[in-house]
């Protein structure tokens, strides 16, 4: 009788192999918290996770961008707040100018107060952001607002400010407003008419009639101004609503980062313990086995 045993050894080797391979895996999976140490081992989960890098980094540029768009639109927001109490102490002024009872002085005295206003308003167009620039400019950096000292105002602002993308698909926003925007209307430009009220008034107009005419082109300003803070304010609350969105998906994304890529180490250290007690028998009995010889088959 003949037995090879040729096939007895390489079939335990090869297990023997197998099992040292699963246990020195598991034990990399537990010391590295990963499941894969190689994008070999699994591709497709690879791509997956590759994929996940690239939005990550797709989303953090977009938390840049809402962080500074809604930093700017609630400073533009609060900016706009306080032009419209000057709008509306402006018309309160013009109001009592248009009364017939006033005399010139008087309304001289409505028309200083007026070129206060006026002041207060440039300056409030030429507010600085957190940057250090115009709030209501333009990314050049020159004033928003300039007063000519003419009665006439230039405005250094482009026609429309670029956007900046907040999301995917091409989405963004424009993160602030011009000063032109603000101070024009259907009626003109409202400082020049503002302007041109008040030297009248101070050169002592005598009946009102100036300051009466000025109330509807003053209204359809301050509703401009309206608009413009009604759009700020939307821009705005869109923005918190996309930061909770992104928010949302990188903790989705997280999660199922999570699933695909971290080790379970509960469930690691019970298939390695299973797995060195089944390497151990098995060695156990390939020793057993090598040492068996044509005498002992025959005993």
């Amino acid at each position: 009788m003949q037995i090879s045993s040729n096939l007895l050894y390489d079939r335990s080797a090869a297990r023997m192999g197998a099992l040292m391979t699963t246990a020195t895996k598991l034990q990399t999976q537990i010391a590295t918290g990963k499941k894969i140490s190689s994008p070999s081992e699994n591709v497709a989960v690879a791509q997956q996770l590759a994929e996940f890098d690239r939005k990550d980094a797709d989303a953090g540029a977009f938390k840049t961008n809402l962080d500074l768009a809604g930093s700017l639109l609630k400073q533009a927001d609060g900016t706009m707040g306080s032009i419209t109490e000057q709008m509306q102490r402006a018309t309160e002024l013009v109001n009592n100018a248009a009364t017939d009872t006033l005399g010139a002085s008087d309304r001289k005295v409505i028309g200083d107060q007026l070129q206060s206003v006026i002041a207060t308003l440039v300056s409030l167009g030429n507010t600085n952001d957190l940057r250090g620039q115009p709030l209501f400019g333009s990314a050049a950096g020159t004033p928003a607002v300039i007063d000519n000292k003419d009665g006439t105002f230039t405005y250094n602002t482009a026609p429309s400010l670029s956007e900046v993308p907040i999301g995917e698909n091409g989405l963004s926003i424009q993160p602030t407003e011009t000063a032109a925007r603000i101070f024009t209307s259907g009626k003109g430009d409202t400082l020049a008419m503002l302007s041109a009220l008040a030297t009248a008034l101070q050169a002592g107009e005598p009946t009102g009639e100036k300051a009466r005419a000025a109330i509807d082109s003053l209204k359809t300003a301050s509703d401009q101004v309206s608009t413009v803070q009604a759009s700020v304010g939307a821009r705005a609350a869109r923005v918190d609503l996309q930061q909770n969105l992104l928010t949302n998906a990188s903790v989705d994304r997280a999660e199922l980062r999570s699933t695909l890529e971290d080790t379970d180490v509960t469930q690691a250290y019970t298939e390695l313990s299973k797995t060195m007690t089944i390497l151990s028998a098995t060695q156990a009995s390939f020793s057993k086995l090598s040492q068996l010889s044509l005498f002992t088959y025959l005993r």
